[in-house]
């Protein structure tokens, strides 16, 4: 194989000064994985060993890898940040292979086939080190990549004579060189004048003065984007995005609006399904068959089954949704929550920790909290369960057939055993028996003609009167007019 006889060293000790934020751009996500994953994925993929060579904020790159269980990875630290020769140096002690590949951390647009392209190159042409280049209509920021006289050499940014400057063929930092020439050479190279910095770029030149082959493998720039400011975050997201959107759209997968959809690379969409403008499919969101995902919706690490529609303004995080459901408008799911077939979370509602059963439904304005649902148990509007004393989170339990009617709240822990009722208004505080109908609020009393004393309607008019009494007819009329009152042979004769 071509990857036999190769270890890996990947360079991420950088402090990411472009980027202008406090934390390293290796932790940046791209599609729902930091950058630095890219590249140890590339490699994990062609079984390739590698060394990440580490500084600025190490604990939290180290965390990073360990959370997606990176295979054959080991870490060294670079003590002061002397420049990539210095970086490459540090990992000396983990040179055990023939052909040491070296690479940058910030380039997630590598593909396995670039790899395996570098290396078969190399090692056909018998050179001592190979690089990779490629071409750019802006080449700042870039390592320009000069033959002259017979010699290749490689100036770094701040070292490029001002007649290379506009010098479109840039070097992107992905490189392989045998491991003898490597030993020796890396010693050898100066510090920068300009920057003080060691360069790994130095070794072109050595290599290529001493009359040894050095190999160029050219790459289309959108394979080997680096990114070094937020505006290369964003323009290598687009990049990967729209590939990840062609792809489904290439298994069966409508997009309303394309360029207006954020999806992350671990999301798996069913044929035949919809997804609507603005939608978020984050984290490692399964999307079953003819699923309709309706505009500004928010699903993270969900599962949804074949033949659901989730409509407009949804956000549904850690949660697994059954086949042939409805959930929304402007529902909000979260923290565990399993929907089973045929369930109906309607607008305004918001689940939480639940199980749903078959055929439920609570369609508006409710809370779910810390619940079990059967099948087919009816939430009406407005109803509450009270989770939380303050201290703890309690459980409700509710059967199959439970009819549960609006604006109920549910003091946990209680339990409403099957085909029981609960009515419209009640609080339920202690459990019901199947079958039973709990009744728990005040009773009604109306008072008559209260609503007029309370209003205080009655002095109005009263006052109104009085303040009238000695005018004309006409007056009397238009005054009767101008209050919207009735006429005057309608009110009683004690009146006028």
């Amino acid at each position: 194989m071509v990857t036999t006889g190769v270890r890996a060293v990947i360079l991420a000790a950088g402090k990411s000064k472009r980027f202008k934020r406090r934390q390293s751009k290796l932790l940046a996500e791209i599609c729902g994985r930091p950058m630095v994953v890219f590249p140890l994925r590339v490699l994990e993929e062609l079984k390739i060993s590698a060394t990440l060579v580490l500084g600025y904020q190490a604990d939290q790159i180290k965390d990073s890898i360990e959370s997606f269980k990176m295979k054959h990875v080991d870490c060294v630290l670079q003590g002061e940040p002397l420049g990539t020769g210095n970086a490459v140096l540090c990992s000396q002690s983990r040179w055990d292979k023939e052909n040491i590949l070296i690479l940058n951390a910030d380039v997630p647009l590598l593909t396995p086939e670039l790899i395996k392209q570098l290396l078969e190159k190399h090692k056909q042409s018998g050179a001592i080190m190979s690089f990779v280049s490629t071409h750019v209509i802006n080449p700042t920021g870039y390592g320009r990549v000069v033959e002259q006289d017979g010699v290749t050499r490689i100036y770094e940014e701040k070292d490029c004579p001002s007649e290379y400057k506009s010098e479109n063929r840039v070097n992107v930092g992905i490189y392989v060189v045998k491991r003898s020439f490597l030993q020796d050479g890396i010693q050898k190279l100066e510090r920068s004048k300009v920057s003080g910095e060691i360069y790994l770029t130095d070794l072109v030149e050595l290599a290529s003065r001493r009359g040894e082959h050095v190999e160029i493998v050219g790459a289309p720039f959108d394979q080997v984007r680096g990114v070094n400011t937020l505006q290369e975050l964003w323009a290598v997201e687009q990049v990967m995005r729209s590939n990840l959107i062609k792809h489904w759209m290439s298994n069966g997968v409508r997009f309303e609006l394309a360029q207006g959809i954020h999806i992350d690379i671990d999301v798996e969409i069913g044929p035949d399904s919809f997804i609507g403008t603005g939608a978020h499919l984050l984290g490692r969101t399964k999307i079953g068959e003819g699923c309709f995902i309706a505009a500004f919706t928010i699903l993270e690490n969900t599962v949804v089954g074949d033949g659901t529609m989730v409509h407009s303004h949804c956000v549904v995080q850690d949660s697994v949704i059954g086949g042939d459901a409805h959930i929304g408008p402007f529902a909000r799911l979260r923290n565990n929550v399993v929907v089973a077939d045929n369930v109906c979370i309607g607008n305004f509602v918001e689940i939480k920790n639940s199980t749903i059963g078959y055929g439920s439904k609570t369609k508006h304005l409710s809370y779910v909290g810390d619940a079990t649902l059967g099948d087919n148990v009816n939430i009406g509007a407005g109803t509450v369960f009270c989770n939380y004393d303050g201290s703890k989170k309690h459980k409700t339990i509710i059967e199959n057939d439970v009819f549960i009617g609006s604006n109920n709240t549910l003091i946990a822990p209680v339990k409403l055993g099957e085909g029981a009722y609960a009515a419209a208004g009640s609080t339920i505080t202690t459990d019901v028996p199947p079958q039973d109908l709990a009744i728990a609020r005040a009773r009604q009393e109306n008072k008559g003609q209260y609503a007029k004393k309370f209003r205080g309607e009655e002095k109005k008019k009263e006052k109104v009167f009085c303040n009238k009494v000695c005018t004309s007819k006409k007056k009397d009329d238009e005054r009767f007019h101008f209050l919207g009152a009735v006429k005057t042979h309608d009110m009683p004769e004690e009146s006028v």
